[in-house]
C-alpha cells in the first residue's frame, strides 16, 4: 500500500524496497524519518565528584557513550560542550579504548581542558572543562 500523502518519492521507495524483505522496512523507516537513534546524554542535576589530581569538581552533564563506536562519542561530546557554559565540567563515560585515546587531543582542538581519564572496570570516565 502506498501512502499518497507522503508524495512520489515515498511511493517509489516502497516499490524499490518491496522485493527485499527486511531492507524494505529499514529503507522506509529511514525515508520517513521514523528511524532515530536514542541519544544517551543525561540531564541529571549537577553533582560533585572528586577527580584525582584535580580535587572536587561540579559535574554539569554526563555523556553516556557505552557501546558507542567512533566517532559517536566525540560527536556527542561536541554537542554537549556546545550546550554548557564556559568553565563547566562534563563527564564522558565510554568503553571504547580508541575513543578514549582521542579525547585529550579532541579537548585541545575544542579549546577545553582535559582534567583526567579514570578507568573503572570495563569503562573510562573522562572529565573535560569547557574553555581553557
Amino acid at each position: 500500500m502506498i501512502n499518497k500523502g507522503k508524495g512520489f518519492w515515498h511511493g517509489l521507495c516502497l516499490k524499490v524496497f518491496a522485493k527485499t524483505g527486511e531492507t524494505c522496512m529499514q529503507g522506509v523507516a529511514w525515508f520517513t524519518g521514523t528511524h532515530r537513534q536514542v541519544e544517551r546524554v543525561s540531564i541529571y542535576p549537577a553533582r560533585d565528584v572528586d577527580v584525582p589530581g584535580v580535587g572536587a569538581v561540579r559535574l554539569v552533564r554526563t555523556v553516556d557513550c557505552l557501546g558507542a563506536m567512533c566517532p559517536r562519542p566525540q560527536l556527542l561530546t561536541l554537542k554537549v560542550l556546545g550546550e554548557v557554559e564556559p568553565g563547566d565540567v562534563i563527564e564522558v563515560v565510554s568503553d571504547n579504548p580508541t575513543a578514549v585515546e582521542g579525547f585529550p587531543a579532541l579537548a585541545q582542538t575544542l579549546y577545553c581542558t582535559h582534567l583526567a581519564t579514570i578507568r573503572s572496570g570495563d569503562s573510562w570516565q573522562i572529565y573535560l572543562r569547557k574553555g581553557l
